[in-house]
């Protein structure tokens, strides 16, 4: 395989200062990934400063692929629009192609269909204001958030077309919703764009559609091939339809170090995909 399309998720490592971006920057390249994903919020770390953010990535010969953006709670709408021009012109300056959108933080206790519109809207929205700057936004299905069962993975996919938005599957979050990534992922393969790869200890949401903000999922999430994700079934779907995109690999929380982590993820893939 290409190793260069191993991808590091860097914001675990920080995304408040520099210093944490140059940190993530220098372990990962050491590790051998050639690129990486952060965080909208990273980028404000330098102030919106693309001279001091190119200087970085220049100095580890490290890329952006992406960039994973946070719907905030209902009736902050202007934390993601307000400044979305400038944030997705420094994106594009980058080079990047791809942004990760997560829904909604925070789940109402009835996802109604009132609630599925409302999201249905703002997803739209983001997507047709980035494809305007040849950015092309993934659905991003998260635990917590307003779109985590396959039922609201549908509702964004089955009405919204592969022009407008694709697909970037987390193999630990599908798991954690009760859902099969190997099935969810076959039945949406040509609309994957983007991945992220990380394994679970055996954790779902037991309820009937409701997801306590409490609910210790991320204490089950785990480095590649420790966990129940059949990444074999689930590669052998990516490789069938084309897929050459980013393997990303992300661990929200590593048991040693980030770099450590990073490493046995990095070899994981190297080995299996």
């Amino acid at each position: 395989m290409d190793a260069s399309r191993i991808t590091a998720a860097i914001w675990p490592w920080g995304t408040q200062t520099r210093e944490q971006m140059e940190i993530a920057a220098k372990e990962v390249t050491e590790i051998g990934y050639k690129s990486f994903e952060s965080v909208k919020a990273a980028i404000y770390a330098f102030d919106l400063d693309l001279k001091a953010y190119k200087e970085v990535l220049n100095k580890y010969d490290l890329k952006p692929v992406s960039f994973y953006f946070h719907i905030p709670k209902k009736g902050l709408e202007n934390d993601l629009f307000g400044n979305l021009e400038k944030e997705l012109e420094f994106i594009a300056e980058l080079g990047v192609k791809r942004i990760c959108l997560q829904a909604t933080n925070g789940r109402p206790e009835v996802m109604d269909e009132a609630a599925k519109e409302y999201e249905f809207g703002i997803i739209k929205k983001f997507a047709e204001k980035t494809r305007e700057f040849d950015i092309m936004s993934n659905l991003h299905p998260h635990h917590n958030t307003w779109v985590m069962y396959k039922d609201e993975i549908d509702n964004v996919l089955r009405n919204l077309d592969a022009k407008t938005i694709q697909f970037a599957p987390d193999t630990a979050h599908l798991t954690a919703a009760d859902c099969d990534p190997v099935e969810v992922i076959r039945e949406y393969a040509e609309r994957v764009n983007f991945t992220h790869f990380k394994d679970i200890k055996g954790a779902k949401v037991e309820s009937e559609g409701y997801a306590s903000a409490g609910m210790e999922v991320y204490s089950n999430f785990c480095e590649l091939g420790t966990g129940c994700v059949d990444f074999r079934s689930v590669f052998d779907i990516l490789k069938g339809v084309g897929y050459d995109g980013p393997l990303c690999e992300e661990l929200d929380r590593a048991p040693v170090s980030n770099a450590e982590s990073a490493r046995n993820n990095y070899n994981f893939l190297l080995n299996n995909y």
